[in-house]
């Protein structure tokens, strides 16, 4: 169970609220104003805040920073009848879990208190023991794969035993590489990465093995290998299925001994390193083929971490292109773009076949395409994108001709027709707008009373007007 803190003064939103929460299992603790807010905060630890903007004693935000000293500290979703650009920014800045405008139905409540919740205690699983170092700054994203991923490569850091981390191409293995080495007590040495698949085949044993003058027509001069040059750090051999079978089996040894010879040397050399490999390939199938050696993968997979593909942490998505757009704006010496919700609809929506690595350069393409503008819209993104986003949008509604009008558009109320005798002379705008404001009212009631099952304390709830003022609405519509 759950402890939640609703700051709101209206006492109509903190009954709907503690009502959800209640009915989730939850124990919800209420407050009208900042000052008694503060209050509550100080009378024990609280999982989440839902917290409004417009309070009596000033502005909600203002408490922002204050909540998030408490320990431990809560998640905070911001809640406001009045959504504000500047506002959402520094909601955002502060470290809330997100900015929710009202109204809100009831299963929109519980899917964000469900989803706050599973955050907070997968982030409470990661935590690592009292006196452990674990970095994981450069890892953006909570999802629960993520965050399992995160808790392994913290197992990680504290011994020197041999990491295999696979994954699709642009999931973030060499970025996973580089959070076990920065966390490990080798992180004062060197990272030595090798992209296994650039190595030219005839010169793979002198590049990481090293050569003495002589060796062979082009070695004019003794070289160390980039094994010796891990000594003391990590190695990182990235793309490792592309070695060829023949290097396989020296390396084999090396990671046996710790000792090697450079190419054309006679005298072995040791090097004291830590191996972190990956590859996106399948090594198990390549050992059935013959194409990769099973003894060399043993040794090799002493931890495994396998990488999701992003379109299994979608939920990652939206801090992802948080945290890329202000970077690369920052790069580009431009002021950081906000986005437009469709945006983010489409990029949630994608299924990402390149990962990370497409969603940064998708971002970055989109920030280029127009310079000029604050905001990224949809139709900045590359074309396979925008063209994903139609097709499921027309495969999710349907086709509908420039004549027709959907039969879902007219039942759920999302298209109005105008009456002839306001076009016919032609009315002034101001009628026009009464028309549709009270049209609209209209078939909002009526969905609503059909949601709350015609249950007026229900209805009110949603709608978040006193019951009154619903009662005066449904006499004047004669709902």
């Amino acid at each position: 169970m759950a402890k939640l803190l609703i700051i709101d003064d209206d006492d109509l939103v903190r009954e709907f609220v503690a009502s959800c929460t209640d009915a989730l299992g939850h124990r919800c603790h209420t407050a009208e104003t900042i000052k008694e807010g503060i209050s509550r905060l100080g009378e024990g630890a609280f999982d989440l805040v839902l917290l409004d903007v417009n309070l009596p004693d000033g502005d909600g935000l203002e408490l922002l920073p204050e909540i998030k000293k408490s320990s431990p500290a809560p998640e905070v979703v911001i809640i406001t009848a009045e959504g504000d650009a500047s506002g959402a920014e520094i909601a955002l800045e502060n470290d809330a879990w997100d900015y929710v405008l009202k109204p809100f139905s009831a299963t929109e409540l519980k899917l964000i208190v469900k989803r706050v919740l599973e955050f907070r205690s997968s982030k409470n699983r990661f935590m690592p023991p009292p006196g452990a170092h674990f970095d994981r700054s450069a890892v953006i994203g909570s999802s629960p794969k993520i965050m399992n991923c995160l808790n392994q490569a913290q197992q990680c850091t504290g011994s020197d035993a041999n990491v295999l981390i696979t994954g699709p191409t642009g999931t973030g293995k060499e970025l996973f590489a580089n959070t076990i080495h920065n966390s490990s007590n080798r992180n004062r040495k060197n990272l030595i990465v090798v992209d296994c698949a650039a190595l030219p085949e005839q010169l793979v044993e002198s590049v990481l093995f090293g050569n003495v003058k002589g060796a062979f027509t082009s070695a004019d001069s003794a070289r160390d290998g980039l094994v010796k040059k891990a000594d003391g750090g990590t190695l990182f051999l990235d793309e490792i299925g592309e070695l060829p079978l023949s290097i396989q089996k020296k390396f084999l040894r090396v990671l046996q001994e710790r000792r090697f010879k450079p190419v054309g040397g006679t005298k072995e050399i040791r090097s004291d390193f830590r191996l972190i490999s990956a590859t996106n390939r399948d090594l198990e199938q390549m050992v059935g083929e013959d194409k990769f050696r099973s003894d060399l993968l043993f040794r090799i997979k002493t931890f495994h971490i396998e990488l999701p593909a992003l379109k299994h942490c979608r939920e990652d998505i939206k801090p992802l292109v948080l945290h890329y757009i202000h970077r690369l704006c920052d790069h580009h010496k431009m002021e950081t773009k906000g986005f437009s919700p469709e945006f983010l609809t489409a990029l949630e929506s994608y299924d990402w076949p390149g990962n990370v690595r497409e969603l940064i350069n998708s971002i970055e393409r989109a920030i280029l395409a127009n310079t000029d503008s604050n905001m990224l819209y949809p139709n900045s993104l590359p074309q396979d994108i925008r063209l994903h986003n139609i097709k499921t949008s027309i495969h999710k509604n349907g086709s509908v001709g420039p004549d027709q009008t959907s039969a879902n558009e007219i039942r759920n109320g999302h298209f109005l027709r105008l009456p002839e005798a306001l076009l016919h002379p032609i009315k002034p705008l101001k009628q026009v707008k009464n028309h549709i404001a009270a049209e609209t009212e209209k078939l909002y009631l009526k969905h609503l009373m059909k949601v709350a099952q015609n249950n007026m304390d229900d209805a009110s709830q949603l709608a978040c007007i006193s019951k009154s003022r619903l009662y005066a609405l449904l006499k004047a519509y004669h709902k």
